[in-house]
């Protein structure tokens, strides 16, 4: 049985019509049904509801507003639908994600039950071709990660710890959940998990856009620490420097001496790949959820090329925002 809430519906919308209306339709089976629903249509045309939904709109008496403005950056179009809202409770979904029908009823009840201030979302990345399973392997993995859509909040949390970002491309909502962390706002991960299934629709060069664009905007965010993920190389460049003149300083190219090492530099190249390739190609993918049948036994070297590729983007996507400008 059907349950209104008195819950604000947020869905940011951007030239996906045909995922919008999916993800609307599927409303009315949900367990609890929000009283508002506020999309933020950033589209070139605007968005116009089917009559299926504009009869269920009207038969449950949902608030229903549609604010159409062109080329909004997401965390502009979550501002936008925070500031329309009436309910003191927010719930965000993106176009891109699918709940089931238990997603908003579980949310509240477990908000509820431990009297918090919200739950996050929860989304797994859907893969059914092999290329996208090597990609899923080598970032977010099988297992439900915690993201944004799909969070349920308290709408006073956001007096306290500001909105969203405005003027990026991406990052903004890994940059207002650190914010809300350091708040020490009482927020639980969600039960009920989103299915995202864009994965399954972008070629290889999409893919790496997708990753050079997203680590271009993020890496100049406050919450991202790119000089992290550079630790690697750097420990890496010094060990080969280090192994290239071993035996010039310690041993003065004297093959007698205890110090003297042969193919040091070849070794030390080998054994810095081979520590990648089983960080990479399966100790990560393991952690995040992949199967052991699925990496092994040669999988791992796709994966593991892939990651390099990856993390040679994100090098690049870094050295790009740091001197454009732009980001």
């Amino acid at each position: 049985m059907n349950m209104l809430k008195e819950v604000s519906l947020i869905i940011p919308c951007k030239n996906a019509e045909s995922k919008l209306t999916q993800l609307l339709e599927c409303i009315s089976d949900w367990e609890a049904i929000p009283n508002e629903i506020i999309i933020i249509d950033s589209s070139l045309k605007k968005y116009q509801i089917s009559s299926n939904f504009e009869g269920f709109v009207k038969q449950f008496g949902i608030r229903l507003i549609i604010i159409h403005k062109q080329n909004l950056y997401p965390g502009h179009a979550r501002n936008i639908g925070i500031n329309s809202s009436t309910n003191s409770l927010l719930a965000f979904l993106d176009t891109s994600t699918q709940p089931n029908n238990k997603w908003l009823s579980r949310g509240i009840e477990l908000m509820d039950l431990n009297k918090s201030d919200g739950v996050w979302g929860s989304t797994y990345y859907k893969a059914s071709k092999f290329s996208t399973k090597i990609f899923r392997a080598c970032t977010y993995g099988e297992k439900p990660i915690r993201t944004f859509p799909g969070s349920i909040l308290n709408k006073d949390i956001f007096s306290k710890c500001g909105l969203f970002i405005e003027n990026t491309r991406a990052g903004e909502d890994g940059d207002w959940m650190s914010r809300a962390e350091l708040h020490r706002f009482k927020i639980l991960l969600s039960k009920e998990f989103l299915n995202y299934d864009k994965l399954n629709y972008l070629n290889f060069k999409t893919l790496i856009s997708k990753w050079f664009r997203y680590y271009s905007f993020t890496a100049k965010l406050p919450f991202f620490r790119a000089h992290k993920d550079l630790y690697y190389y750097g420990v890496s460049f010094v060990a080969i420097l280090l192994a290239y003149n071993w035996n010039r300083i310690l041993a003065s190219w004297d093959t007698e001496s205890i110090f003297f090492i042969p193919n040091i530099t070849k070794i030390s190249v080998l054994v810095i790949i081979l520590l990648y390739t089983f960080t990479r190609g399966v100790f990560i993918p393991k952690k995040k959820g992949s199967k052991l049948t699925f990496i092994l036994p040669f999988n791992f070297i796709l994966i593991a090329i892939f990651s390099a590729i990856l993390d040679l983007t994100k090098a690049m996507a870094f050295t790009y925002s740091k001197f454009n400008k732009k980001f």
